[in-house]
C-alpha cells in the first residue's frame, strides 16, 4: 500500500523543482533569450552570442544585504546564550544563515534539518528547497503534520525520509535513476535495514523558512517576464551595433571600387564619369541609433524597480550624492518589503534555536530565544546622530532614544551606563588629585 503522505510529497517535489531550477538559472544570470513570436525566432536562430543584463540578482542580492542574522540569545540566561552561541558556530549554521536566505529570497522557502549524529553531536544543515517539503495540517495550517527529504544514493537509487513528531520513515525505491528521470510513488519502498526510526524529541527536526506564510513567493515574482524583455532589447540593439553602428560609405563610379582603401588619412582619387553616365558620387549612410534601445531598457529597469521595490539607484547612478533623508525616503518601500521578511523569518528562527538546545539536553520555550536581524535600513551616521539628538532634546530618554532608533540591546545600555559610571570615577578621582596637588602648593606656599 502506498504511503499517501509519500506520495503527496513526491508530487509537490516533482512540481517545484522544475519552477525553482527556472529561478535559479535566472538568478545566475542563466537567461534564455525568449523571443514574441516563431519568426522572430528563425531569423536568429543562428545569434551565436548571448547577451543578458542581469537584474534578478539585483533585485535578490538588495534584499540580500539587509538580512543580516545576529547570533540569537535566551532571555535573562548568559550561561544558556553562551552554550546557544557554541551551537551556532559548531553545528555550522553561521555560515548556513546566507544560504538559507539566498534561498528563500530565490525561491521563496528554505530548511534546515537539525538532528543528532552516529556520536550524539548535535547536528544541523541548510538543506535546498528543491530536496524537502512540508505538509500542514489542513484544520490548522500552523502546524507541519509531515516533512519530507529526497536525494539521490551515489549508487543511483532515490532515497526519501518522512518527518514526523514522533518517528521517521525511511523509504528507497527499487531501482536507480537516471538523471531527470523522474520516480513514481510505487516505485519506494520501506528501507530493509530500519525502516522506522523513533523520534523522541516529539517534534519534526525539519524547519521551514517560508517568505509568506499564504504561500511560498519568490523575490523574483513578476521581474523574470520583464528580464525576458531587457533581454531581447539588449541582443536586437547588439545586432544593430554590429550591422548599423557604424557609417556605411559608397561610391557610384564607372571605374568601379578597386584600389579605394578605407584606411586613417587616405585619399581616394575617384574617376569622373563620362558625359551622359551617372554622375560619380561618395557619400555615406548615418549610423543606425541605439537611442530607441537603450530608452526602452532603462523604461524596463525601472519597471523592475517598482515591481520589486528596489529603489532606482540600485539599477542606475543617480547625478549627485543623495541627503540622508533622501536615501531613507527613497529606499523605504525596499526598507519596509525587508522587514516585512525578517519578521516572518524569526519565528522559525526561535523554534531552531530552541530545538537546537533541546537536542543537547537544555529545555527552553522558544519564546525565550531572542533571534534578531541588523537593521534593514542604510544608516547615515549623521544623520542618525541627529534624529537621536533630536529625540533626547525633545524630552526622549537617551537610552529609550538609543533603543529605538539605533537598535541598542539592554546589554549594549548597561555596557554604557558602566563605561558612563567609570568615567565619571575616573573624572572625580582626576579632580580630587588636582585639587590635592593644589592644596599641598597651597600649604608649601607655593600657591601662585
Amino acid at each position: 500500500m502506498i504511503n499517501n503522505d509519500l506520495q503527496m510529497a513526491l508530487a509537490n517535489l516533482v512540481s517545484k523543482k522544475r519552477r525553482y531550477d527556472l529561478l535559479w538559472r535566472y538568478y545566475d544570470g542563466e537567461q534564455p533569450l525568449v523571443y514574441s513570436s516563431e519568426k522572430l525566432r528563425e531569423i536568429f536562430s543562428g545569434l551565436n552570442a548571448q547577451f543578458t543584463e542581469n537584474w534578478c540578482s539585483v533585485v535578490v542580492d538588495s534584499v540580500l544585504d539587509r538580512l543580516e542574522l545576529r547570533t540569537p540569545a535566551v532571555s535573562d540566561n548568559e550561561a544558556v546564550s553562551a552554550e546557544l552561541a557554541d551551537l551556532w558556530e559548531a553545528t555550522g549554521l553561521v555560515d548556513d544563515e546566507l544560504a538559507i536566505h539566498e534561498d528563500v529570497a530565490v525561491t521563496g522557502e528554505s530548511f534546515v534539518i537539525a538532528w543528532l549524529d552516529e556520536n550524539e553531536q548535535t547536528q544541523a544543515f541548510h538543506n535546498d528547497a528543491r530536496l524537502c517539503h512540508a505538509i500542514y495540517d489542513e484544520e490548522n495550517p500552523r502546524y507541519m503534520r509531515v516533512a519530507a527529504k529526497w536525494w539521490t544514493d551515489p549508487a543511483g537509487p532515490i532515497r526519501m525520509t518522512l518527518y514526523y513528531p514522533d518517528r521517521l520513515e525511511y523509504y528507497v525505491t527499487k531501482r536507480a535513476f537516471k538523471p531527470g528521470e523522474v520516480p513514481d510513488a510505487r516505485a519506494f519502498e520501506p528501507w530493509s535495514e530500519e525502516p522506522v526510526a523513533a523520534n523522541p524529541f516529539g517534534q519534526i527536526p525539519v524547519f521551514h523558512f517560508r517568505s509568506n506564510r499564504r504561500r511560498t513567493k519568490s523575490q523574483l515574482a513578476g521581474v523574470i517576464e520583464i528580464q525576458d524583455m531587457v533581454n531581447k532589447m539588449l541582443a536586437d540593439m547588439m545586432v544593430a551595433a554590429e550591422f548599423g553602428a557604424f557609417p556605411q560609405r559608397y561610391v557610384i563610379s564607372a571605374a568601379g571600387i578597386k584600389g579605394l582603401e578605407n584606411n586613417p588619412n587616405a585619399i581616394w582619387d575617384l574617376v569622373a564619369s563620362d558625359q551622359g553616365s551617372q554622375a560619380t558620387q561618395a557619400g555615406q549612410f548615418a549610423a543606425a541609433s541605439l537611442d530607441n534601445y537603450l530608452n526602452a531598457i532603462n523604461k524596463l529597469s525601472s519597471d523592475i524597480g517598482v515591481i520589486s521595490r528596489t529603489p532606482r539607484h540600485y539599477f542606475y547612478a543617480q547625478g549627485g550624492d543623495p541627503s540622508g533623508e533622501a536615501l531613507i525616503a527613497m529606499e523605504a518601500p525596499l526598507t519596509k518589503k525587508v522587514k516585512r521578511l525578517q519578521a516572518t523569518l524569526l519565528p522559525t528562527w526561535r523554534d531552531l534555536a530552541s530545538f537546537l538546545l533541546a537536542l543537547g539536553g537544555v529545555v527552553v520555550s522558544s519564546r525565550l530565544v531572542l533571534p534578531a536581524y541588523e537593521e534593514a535600513a542604510t544608516v547615515q551616521p549623521m544623520t542618525q546622530a541627529l534624529i537621536i539628538k533630536a529625540r533626547v532634546e525633545a524630552g526622549m530618554p537617551h537610552s529609550t532614544a538609543l533603543k529605538t532608533y539605533d537598535g541598542w540591546t539592554e546589554a549594549d545600555i548597561e555596557e554604557m551606563e558602566a563605561d558612563a559610571a567609570a568615567e565619571r570615577m575616573a573624572q572625580r578621582s582626576y579632580a580630587d588629585a588636582v585639587l590635592s596637588a593644589a592644596q599641598a602648593d597651597f600649604d608649601r606656599g607655593e600657591a601662585v
